[in-house]
């Protein structure tokens, strides 16, 4: 266009002029000539020059791309944080996972590393025992524990007789029991050592021991003969009575005697004499039933047999009441306990003296020579049930059976003192037969005397009066 305009303005500068004026013309025509070449060489140039930064506005576009696909890059890093933003969670749920380790390794290090009396140590009885206030025997029961109850331990403390277990057996109540009674929940586990324990209990000062007078048999081996024995508590002394009587028994008030003779058909039988020893006389002459047991009144007798006899004191009267064996006549009332076996049921029965019938007292197979207490509530007894023969005692109602002896040895023939705080029996413990006498607690355990037997010391027993 810039080209067409000064063409144009040249043709009307020619025309415009005359012939004086045609070399002015030309040479404005040169002029402008010159000037319209200049500028549409020039002019171009910027046209030229303009659409260069075209050219060059695309290569920024070109190099924008670049930034966008720069710019795609950090939304991909932008992206990666996320991602490991949401590693993080995954690591905060790892501690909580190594938190779990932790505690479980707190739960094996009882076994790995044993603490001072954890609480999660608990005993579980295996067998029945006593309970008592203080780890030792002559700490009183003060609950009689069942096989398989289980307490947590407190603590553990050396005795004379070997390790004892505290525990708690109540809310705020504690009572010990021996370390071979017992199962451990954690074996290994290091029990805290107690202290501070109870008072070690003392002898009541009345009575200081038992008292009154104990009869009892002994086997004169060098004389082969059975022989019929008489130990004082008060002084200490034996003393020889007779030859050949044995299973003895006091009634209630000590003044009459029952007792089993030996020896041919006119001696053999059950025979009463006085507390004095004096004025003997067989009531049943039958050498095939012994065991006298005197009725509360003394007017009748339980006697053994193949079966339990009931008989006047006079012999008078004799029958059959029950199958079984070791009558033992209560001291307050018509009972009689008894050892008896009704198809596989064995144990330890009660029976009426009058009416009969039976009920249960214990279930053990070898339960036997149930022996009163003076007050008609409480009874001994010998068990095998856990090896070899013990004494235990149980109430009359059958609850609270109690194990006193835990020895290596035979204990058997058990008797209660007048008082009934006291028993005596016999024992071979140390392989010597002997008398022993423990409080009827089963605390107190001492031997008094040696005093040999025979195998069949079953059937004997001991007598005790004041």
């Amino acid at each position: 266009m810039i080209r067409t305009l000064a063409f144009g303005l040249l043709l009307l500068l020619l025309a415009a002029c005359g012939d004086n004026e045609a070399v002015v013309a030309t040479q404005v025509a040169q002029s402008v000539a010159q000037t319209v070449a200049a500028l549409p060489t020039d002019t171009p140039i910027p046209p030229t020059a303009t659409p260069i930064p075209p050219t060059a506005t695309p290569i920024p576009p070109t190099a924008t791309p670049i930034p966008p696909t720069a710019t795609p890059v950090p939304p991909t890093a932008t992206r990666i944080p996320p991602t490991a933003t949401r590693i993080p969670p995954t690591a905060t749920r790892i501690p909580p996972t190594a938190t779990a380790i932790s505690l479980k390794s707190t739960r094996v290090l009882p076994t790995q590393t044993p603490t001072a009396a954890p609480a999660v140590v608990t005993l579980t009885l295996t067998r029945n025992a006593n309970l008592r206030a203080g780890p030792g025997t002559n700490y009183p029961a003060v609950a009689a524990g069942q096989s398989g109850e289980t307490y947590p331990v407190q603590g553990q403390a050396q005795a004379g007789d070997g390790v004892w277990y505290q525990f708690e057996r109540a809310q705020g109540q504690f009572g010990w029991v021996r370390a071979d009674f017992v199962r451990l929940s954690e074996p290994n586990a290091v029990i805290a050592v107690v202290t501070d324990l109870p008072p070690t209990p003392e002898a009541p000062p009345t009575p200081v021991g038992p008292s009154g007078v104990l009869l009892y048999s002994n086997a004169n081996l060098d004389a082969e003969q059975w022989e019929l024995w008489e130990y004082n508590f008060n002084n200490g002394k034996r003393r020889f009575l007779f030859a050949w009587r044995t299973e003895v028994a006091f009634n209630r008030t000590g003044s009459q005697i029952a007792y089993y003779q030996w020896g041919n058909s006119s001696e053999a039988g059950v025979w009463v004499m006085g507390a004095d020893y004096s004025g003997g006389r067989r009531v049943v002459p039958l050498g095939d039933v012994a065991y006298p047991s005197f009725s509360p009144d003394s007017s009748r007798l339980a006697l053994m047999g193949d079966r339990i006899y009931i008989a006047n004191s006079d012999g008078s009267g004799l029958r059959a009441l029950i199958e079984g064996e070791y009558p033992a006549w209560s001291p307050t009332d018509n009972r009689i306990v008894f050892r008896g076996c009704f198809g596989a049921d064995c144990g330890i029965w009660l029976t009426d003296a009058d009416a009969g019938g039976r009920s249960r007292l214990t279930s053990g197979g070898s339960d036997g020579q149930p022996a009163w207490a003076p007050n008609g509530q409480k009874l001994a007894f010998i068990s095998q049930e856990e090896g070899n023969f013990e004494i235990y005692t149980i109430n009359a109602n059958s609850s609270g059976r109690t194990r006193l002896t835990y020895r290596p040895a035979s204990d058997g023939l058990p008797v209660w003192s007048p008082d009934g705080n006291w028993i005596a029996w016999r024992s071979d413990e140390g392989g010597v037969w002997g008398v022993w006498v423990m409080r009827a607690d089963g605390s107190g355990q001492r031997r008094l005397f040696d005093a040999p037997v025979l195998p069949v010391w079953f059937w004997e027993k001991m007598a005790w009066r004041r």
